[in-house]
C-alpha cells in the first residue's frame, strides 16, 4: 500500500516515525500533521514525503488513509470521540502507540475501525528503537506489513499477542531507564574511585554497545558471555554474585 498517513499529536515520537519515512523508503505519500501546539510542526523534514500541517483534526483524519494517534492517554477519550463524527472513519486503519489505549478501545469507539497497537521505545528518536507491535483480528496482511515497516523504519519491532502487551512494558520500554540508570551507578562509583571524568560515560557506553552487539552476533546466551568474563575467584566473579545476592541477576 502507498498511503497518505494523517498524524495526531506530533511530540517526539511522532518526530521520530516522520524522520524514519523520510530517510527510508516505507510507503507513505503524503503526512498530514495535526497538533494543537503550531510550534510543534517547526523542524520537520519533508524531504522525500511532503507534510503538510493541517488547521484541526478532522481535516488531518479525513485527508488520511492511515492515522497515527500519538497523543496522551489521558486525552484519548475526546480524540475518538471527534473522529468518531468523521464521515468514513471507520474505513480508514488507526495506530496508537498511547501507553494502556487498547485495540478494542479504539477499534469500539471508531465503529469496529481496523487498529493495531504500538509501544515504541526512546532511542526511536535516533533510529534505533525497538517496538512492540500487536493488532485486531480485521487488521489484514498487507495493512500490518505495512505498520510494521512504519515502525522499523526507526529501529526493529517484535510481533506479539495483545495479552502480553503490559508485561513486555519493563523490556522494551521502561528498560532504556534501566540502562541509564546502570551506566549512572557505573559512572557515579568511578567518579568515587578518583578516576578522571572525561570521556569516562563515552566509554561506559561503548560497553554497553560493544557487549549487546557481540551477544547479538554470537548466539550465545547471556550467561554464557558472562562466565567468560568471570575468572574463577576474580572480582568480576564476586560482583556476580553480589548482583544474585540483591535479585539483579
Amino acid at each position: 500500500m502507498n498511503c497518505k498517513l494523517g498524524v495526531i499529536g506530533v511530540g517526539n515520537m511522532a518526530k521520530a516515525i516522520i524522520g524514519g519515512i523520510q530517510g527510508s523508503s516505507v510507503a507513505v505519500s503524503k503526512l498530514f500533521l495535526f497538533d494543537k501546539n503550531c510550534s510543534q510542526y517547526e523542524g520537520i523534514s519533508d524531504s522525500r514525503v511532503p507534510c503538510v500541517p493541517t488547521t484541526s483534526l478532522s481535516e488531518a483524519v479525513a485527508a488520511s488513509d492511515c492515522v497515527l494517534l500519538s497523543v496522551k492517554p489521558q486525552n484519548f477519550p475526546e480524540v475518538l470521540a471527534e473522529i468518531a463524527t468523521i464521515e468514513g472513519h471507520k474505513d480508514k486503519l488507526y495506530i496508537t502507540i498511547a501507553a494502556g489505549i487498547t485495540v478494542d478501545t479504539v477499534s469500539s469507539a471508531l465503529n469496529g475501525a481496523r487498529v493495531v497497537r504500538a509501544l515504541p521505545n526512546l532511542p526511536m528518536t535516533i533510529g534505533k528503537g525497538v517496538s512492540v507491535i500487536c493488532r485486531n483480528n480485521s487488521v489484514d496482511a498487507e495493512s500490518f506489513a505495512f505498520v510494521k515497516a512504519l515502525f522499523e523504519s526507526s529501529g526493529s519491532s517484535i510481533v506479539i499477542d495483545e495479552c502480553e502487551m503490559n508485561r513486555m512494558i519493563g523490556v522494551t520500554s521502561s528498560s532504556p531507564a534501566y540502562v541509564f540508570a546502570f551506566i549512572d551507578a557505573m559512572h557515579n562509583a568511578a567518579l568515587a574511585q578518583g578516576l578522571p571524568s572525561e570521556g569516562l560515560i563515552a566509554a561506559i557506553c561503548d560497553v554497553f554497545i560493544g557487549s549487546a552487539e557481540l551477544l547479538k552476533r554470537s548466539g550465545a546466551t547471556p550467561g554464557e558471555l558472562a562466565s567468560r568474563v568471570a575468572s574463577k575467584g576474580g572480582t568480576t566473579e564476586r560482583a556476580l554474585a553480589q548482583f544474585k545476592e540483591s535479585d539483579l541477576a
